[in-house]
């Protein structure tokens, strides 16, 4: 007998999850497309809300307040997203015009990714992958620091010297073409 109630009760939380999901997708995604301004990734966000709602539907103990829980997830998980995109974006497009010094110099080009790719793989292991960390999987500094069992402003330091050396070689490279 317990079995069978088990299973009609997670029979209800299921219709009462699809219920949601069906009545609240759109609310969902427009909210996160208000955030990331991305069509792909507020589907992404959209989704990901909904599996965190589905993990934690059964914890939901005022019903009534159902809709202020979904809408929190929703903007922190949109939130989450659009940092992460930040992090990841600042190297490989804003940060490229600092590392290489072409905005120190007023110059109007910047490397091409392979270059930038390649200028990475010439650092040392450590720096580069404190850089990859960071800027690639929007790791933050705290969680790089516990990664690496150091302090957050050995980190902090450690970066600023990768991005010294990057841009150091990525001068060199220049003078040398």
């Amino acid at each position: 007998m317990l079995k069978d109630e088990q299973t009609a009760k997670d029979g209800a939380m299921d219709e009462a999850f699809s219920a949601l999901y069906q009545k609240h997708y759109k609310q969902v995604y427009y909210s996160a497309y208000s955030i990331i301004r991305d069509h792909f990734l507020a589907q992404d966000v959209a989704q990901e809300t909904f599996m965190k709602i589905f993990r934690r539907f059964h914890t939901l103990k005022d019903k009534e307040k159902k809709e202020a829980w979904l809408n929190a997830i929703s903007r922190n998980t949109a939130i989450d997203f659009y940092r992460k995109r930040l992090r990841r974006q600042e190297i490989w497009n804003d940060n490229i015009e600092f590392i290489t010094g072409a905005a120190e110099e007023g110059m109007e080009h910047s490397l091409e990714m392979k270059t930038v790719h390649e200028l990475l793989l010439s650092l040392e292991p450590e720096h580069r992958q404190s850089l990859l960390l960071i800027y690639e999987y929007g790791m933050s500094y705290e969680q790089l620091a516990r990664f690496q069992n150091t302090s957050v402003s050995a980190v902090k330091s450690q970066l600023h010297r990768s991005k010294k050396k990057l841009q150091s070689m990525a001068r060199e490279m220049e003078q040398s073409c």
